[in-house]
């Protein structure tokens, strides 16, 4: 409630706090090379698992943002996993009506607007351009700015335009992994989870 926006750091440290783990998987055990993401759901307990990776935290922000949609709005059964496979090219009328109902769970959450669009007047923008109306009107709005950068690629198609845009905004680019399995290594009961296990989630954390 204190910070200007919602970003990757905040989504991560509420899902911990109400018991919901989240890792970055570097190993794939069972799940196909182009998964981004899966939540899980087992006895009652929820997960997250992440597998799509960025040097941008909006990016796999949103990927995150709806996972917890999916959860939120009761999509995953009992003992079970819903897997969100890598971003395609196709037409939004193709996903089913409960990945619309994610993808504006996680906008609304993200810019407090499930129906929020970004437009360009005139003949659109440079990327140095998108970066600073992202840095300028973002926060002021309650929205991450790289998250503004990312809503205009996905009105406009200019995503050249925007991943330039992203470098400009994060000066000093993180990779997501990195973030999100920091925090779940101080956040995991390491010794309750018995060796073997904690010796195969460290391995498909990366050995984080």
């Amino acid at each position: 409630s204190q910070k200007p926006f919602i970003g990757l750091i905040d989504l991560l440290a509420f899902l911990w706090g109400i018991g919901v783990p989240v890792i970055h998987l570097r190993v794939f055990p069972l799940v196909a090379k182009r998964m981004c993401a899966m939540a899980v759901r087992v006895h009652g307990r929820y997960a997250i698992l992440l597998a799509q990776d960025s040097q941008y935290p909006a990016n796999i922000a949103f990927h995150l943002a709806h996972e917890i949609g999916h959860i939120a709005l009761g999509h995953i059964g009992e003992n079970s996993a819903l897997i969100d496979m890598e971003d395609t090219n196709e037409a939004r009328d193709a996903k089913d009506d409960e990945e619309i109902a994610a993808d504006r769970f996680a906008l609304h959450l993200l810019t407090g607007n499930p129906d929020f669009t970004v437009g360009k007047a005139g003949e659109g923008h440079s990327s140095r351009q998108l970066a600073e109306q992202a840095l300028s009107l973002g926060p002021p709005n309650g929205i991450e700015p790289g998250t503004l950068a990312l809503c205009y690629g996905y009105e406009t198609a200019e995503w050249g335009v925007v991943q330039k845009a992203l470098g400009h905004i994060y000066t000093s680019p993180i990779p997501a992994w990195s973030v999100t399995n920091s925090i779940a290594n101080g956040q995991l009961s390491w010794d309750e989870l018995g060796d073997e296990n904690a010796s195969f989630v460290h391995a498909v954390m990366g050995g984080a």
